[in-house]
């Protein structure tokens, strides 16, 4: 019974699984929060290593075979690097990675990458580093720049993920695609969304389709298959360096979307834009059978497409999303 694919009821089959690990972060970006934080949950909440392994292992079993580590900002969980040993152990687990600010991955690279992590999602919003204080309201700069260079040593795959707003220059969106050229990288750039509470409005929005033309202008893009991929992504000049577009607004993939997500508390949420959630939390410590179909039923719910598909910039779009906006560096794969 827990070997049947775990399908939703549009017939999507769900293989992509992110798992998020705190509600903590060390950033405050102006898309995620206000300056003062949000009211965070006890870290007794939070699932232990051993629900995080039982629900992987469940998951493994019914065809997950890709996981995502994601927060609020994993890497300021203590036993980040025991959760990595742990999980990525499992035979089910194909592909486990990590987005994260890099703020404390220079220390980190190389301890995750012997426990088994196979790759590393950065969040960079700016190469500027006035500008990246600006966006995160911390001067962590070369922080973050000394923590993708310790991954890239390591010989940990590494993409970045840019949340473009207005305000972007188009030069500073070339300084991105050189980074990937230069590199051997993949920049990916974000549709602004409305997840973001007070920091959401459309006046920030800076389409996505001219991100696109931008880098069109300037270098010679090569399509990639994009399969059940997020990013529609391209080779730059024909190298090794790739750019990649995610514009789950204006452009949706809901058909061929195949990620569910569940809380640093065990909540499933089966839709980056639905408020639909299932509490696993309950379940975590029954047997087996109960836990896998509790995750069946959750996985059913997932609807159908985003519900600002239609008016995706509209001004009130964010009213009702002031605690989620920590999501928004977690939807690239």
């Amino acid at each position: 019974m827990a070997n049947r694919p775990l399908l939703d009821s549009f017939g999507r089959r769900v293989t992509n699984l992110r798992i998020s690990l705190t509600d903590r972060c060390d950033f405050r970006c102006v898309y995620c929060m206000p300056p003062e934080g949000i009211a965070q949950m006890p870290k007794s909440d939070y699932l232990s290593l051993d629900q995080l392994e039982k629900v992987v292992r469940l998951t493994g079993d019914m065809g997950v075979t890709r996981y995502r580590l994601t927060g609020g900002e994993p890497l300021l969980r203590r036993d980040i690097v025991e959760v990595v040993e742990r999980l990525s152990a499992l035979d089910s687990v194909a592909d486990l990675s990590i987005t994260t600010n890099a703020s404390r991955l220079a220390k980190l690279a190389a301890p995750l990458r012997a426990a088994g992590l196979d790759r590393v999602n950065v969040s960079l919003d700016s190469l500027d580093p006035e500008r990246f204080a600006a966006i995160t309201r911390r001067d962590y700069y070369q922080q973050v720049r000394d923590g993708i260079e310790a991954a890239l040593d390591e010989g940990l795959p590494v993409k970045i993920n840019v949340v473009v707003m207005a305000g972007l220059a188009e030069s500073e969106i070339i300084d991105f695609v050189e980074m990937a050229v230069a590199r051997s990288i993949e920049v990916r750039f974000l549709e602004f969304m409305p997840l973001c509470g007070t920091g959401w409005g459309a006046e920030r929005v800076l389409p996505i389709d001219e991100v696109r033309s931008i880098v069109q202008k300037h270098y010679r893009l090569e399509e990639l298959a994009r399969l059940d991929r997020p990013a529609q992504t391209f080779t730059v000049d024909g190298g090794p360096g790739r750019v990649g577009f995610i514009a789950p607004l204006s452009e949706p993939f809901c058909e061929s979307c195949s990620r569910i997500r569940i809380s640093a508390s065990g909540r499933i949420r089966p839709c980056l834009f639905s408020e639909v959630e299932s509490d696993l939390a309950p379940l975590l410590d029954t047997n087996d059978d109960t836990l896998a179909e509790a995750i069946r039923a959750a996985v059913w719910a997932k609807p159908a497409g985003s519900q600002f598909r239609d008016t995706p910039f509209r001004e009130d779009a964010g009213e009702n999303w002031t605690t989620q906006g920590a999501l928004i560096r977690n939807i690239g794969g």
